[in-house]
């Protein structure tokens, strides 16, 4: 069978003398693995149209174990990403989320629409809280549901005060929780305030948040963590995009 869908390119994988098996998200498959036939030969009309992070125009035939790609076409180029080494390690981190999180075949509009405006904002400087901002979407998108509203140990309303995150539970827990259980870190009402806000906002958050570098890194070491709970390993591109930040 042939078909034909949208997708962005999340990573690749050298495969034989000139092909590559490559991992997309697709508006009509979800995530797939597909193979691109001698790709790497210089003369391949595919060339050049199957670099990751550009939202494509795909014609793809189903096989046994992949999909074969026979026809792409670039729709969203994000050049800015393709050439400025900081977007790109950023990225590459955005795509590996993605493939971490989503499992394969599983179809999810939501999280294709939120990987192409976070490309959107990364190409085009929208910057600021762009990785906080995708962290927790992708994070609620795929089910890991952050509890902000209730204490996640004794499901009380959670008062302003000495509240704390438990990245195992997945929410924030109140202080008398934390006292018996000591199970936590402290998490300030601003970043609480701030992750209730990216809860119910879309990206135009970005366009109209002003906030402190201590409230951005506490955001940043949160999500971090509760990343890795949820994924029980690192995500990889982050040391990458990290030395990069180091060098710039």
């Amino acid at each position: 069978m042939n078909y034909k869908t949208k997708g962005i390119v999340l990573k690749r994988m050298n495969f034989g003398e000139a092909d590559r098996i490559l991992t997309i998200l697709t508006e009509r498959f979800g995530k797939i693995k597909a193979i691109a036939r001698g790709v790497r030969k210089g003369r391949s009309k595919l060339a050049g149209s199957l670099e990751p992070f550009m939202l494509l125009n795909l014609q793809l035939h189903e096989g046994k174990t992949f999909f074969t790609i026979t026809g792409s076409e670039i729709e969203l180029e994000f050049s800015e990403i393709h050439t400025e080494l900081k977007k790109t390690s950023q990225a590459f981190y955005i795509a590996e989320l993605v493939d971490k999180f989503l499992p394969e075949h599983q179809k999810s509009d939501e999280v294709s629409n939120l990987l192409v405006r976070a490309f959107e904002y990364l190409n085009d400087d929208k910057k600021s809280l762009l990785l906080r901002i995708f962290e927790l979407k992708i994070i609620e998108a795929s089910g890991f549901h952050p509890e902000l509203y209730e204490c996640v140990y004794c499901k009380e309303k959670l008062v302003e005060g000495n509240n704390f995150w438990d990245a195992v539970e997945g929410g924030a827990v109140c202080n008398d929780c934390q006292s018996k259980n000591h199970h936590g870190k402290n998490i300030s009402n601003e970043l609480i305030k701030l992750f209730r806000l990216i809860e119910k906002s879309d990206f135009v958050v970005l366009e109209r948040l002003n906030i402190d570098k201590k409230l951005e890194l506490e955001a940043e070491d949160i999500l971090n963590r509760y990343i890795q709970s949820v994924l029980e390993r690192e995500v990889k591109s982050r040391g990458f995009m990290e030395l990069v930040n180091l060098g710039s």
